[in-house]
């Protein structure tokens, strides 16, 4: 029990290095390249569809290989994709963004689902199950922090330096993963489970997803919801760099992962009120926000959609761990992979259409269409849960 104990720490070192300085700016840089809207938010879809694609065999092989080897794979690939990024830019060759894209998509396929099975089944080896929100909002709050040395680290080089020199030096913190992967100790469950073959294991995974009510409801909620988000989050620095200046992006990107880092501190605070209603409440409220920016249309705009980062952390933590509870615990990655195939089929062509919408008309349309089905989907569910109590 003890060795387990360090994936604890393991994690907020893992965290970190997810810094990404180019992050807040990758939709400019990519468009620079492509000169295209659409083609830019392309290169997203791509990075979706191999991860969709990716997810049910990574997902597998988390479940019955083991979290370390499949979080080690993710590193390196994800390497490979940030190298194949700045490589394009320098190159000018627009079919490396594509490539590049495809690793990254093949790393995210490989982390999805394995990052939170590794954290519950840590938690639960050390008999404290009940502490798993505050585990993951901590790893979480590491993100944020990673994230805004990133965007500190953006904001003076952009002012200073082009784009391209930004994406060479964004290739370097990403290796740290590694590190952290190399160092975590597999848990017990993982070595000891009932093997079985790949196909039964899915089947089992995705025949037990469907018919848990519960799950069932807040598996689509997800889907459906992170697809236009994930959209949302892509387009949203294009709309910023409208009514700001370049090296300003990366001050309101700041301002968001503190705002994060803030959300995810709250959530010890807010967890006595229950998973399913800080979901809700921190959702609801993060669109107001968002709403308010958008009339505004100014200067403080991209500052006040910033903000609202602060509700995601709360929404996302309660969001997790309502689905890990439901989670059955031989096929907790594969579960969390058919998640992620279908949100990866509806995102790709999220991220598409919106691209579409940014060039025909502007970012700014495209940025309240989006807000428009976030609303919508909002109300949706609302409708759902009154009509069905039990979920």
């Amino acid at each position: 029990m003890r060795a387990i104990q360090k994936n604890i720490r393991l994690f907020k070192l893992d965290a970190f290095f997810g810094v990404w300085p180019l992050s807040a700016l990758a939709i400019v840089y990519f468009q620079q390249i492509t000169h295209s809207y659409a083609l830019a938010m392309l290169v997203w879809s791509v990075s979706n569809l191999v991860q969709t694609f990716s997810e049910i065999p990574t997902g597998i092989y988390s479940d019955k290989i083991g979290r370390r080897k499949t979080l080690i794979i993710a590193s390196v690939t994800s390497v490979w994709g940030f190298f194949l990024w700045a490589l394009a830019g320098q190159l000018q060759q627009m079919w490396l963004l594509f490539v590049g894209a495809a690793f990254c998509g093949l790393s995210d396929s490989f982390v999805s689902g394995t990052n939170e099975a590794l954290m519950y089944e840590t938690v639960e080896e050390l008999h404290q199950k009940e502490k798993f929100s505050l585990v993951y909002a901590s790893y979480k709050f590491w993100v944020q922090v990673g994230l805004a040395v990133s965007a500190l680290a953006a904001t003076i080089l952009t002012y200073f330096y082009s784009l391209q020199v930004v994406a060479w030096i964004s290739v370097v913190p990403i290796s740290g993963h590694l590190i952290a992967a190399l160092l975590f100790v597999e848990p017990k469950r993982t070595k000891t489970r009932k093997r079985t073959t790949s196909w039964t294991h899915f089947v089992i995974a995705f025949r037990q997803l469907w018919r848990n009510k519960k799950l069932r409801f807040y598996a689509a909620l997800t889907i459906v919801d992170d697809s236009v988000g994930a959209a949302f989050v892509r387009i949203e620095s294009a709309y910023y760099n409208v009514l700001v200046k370049t090296w300003v992006v990366n001050i309101v990107r700041l301002v968001k992962q503190i705002a994060g880092m803030i959300g995810f501190a709250v959530v010890p605070f807010f967890k006595k009120f229950g998973s399913v209603r800080c979901f809700f409440s921190a959702l609801t409220l993060a669109e107001v926000l968002r709403v308010i920016a958008l009339l505004l249309d100014n200067i403080f705009s991209p500052f006040i959609m910033a903000f609202r980062k602060s509700l995601w952390g709360v929404s996302h933590t309660a969001q997790t761990d309502i689905l890990q509870q439901e989670f059955s615990a031989d096929q907790r990655a594969t579960m969390q992979s058919i998640i992620a195939l279908l949100k990866g089929i509806l995102g790709a062509g999220m991220l598409y259409l919106f691209g579409v919408i940014a060039d025909v008309y502007n970012p700014k349309m495209a940025i309240w269409v989006a807000l428009y089905a976030k609303i919508a989907i909002l109300l949706m569910s609302f409708y759902i849960l009154k009509k069905k109590k039990s979920v």
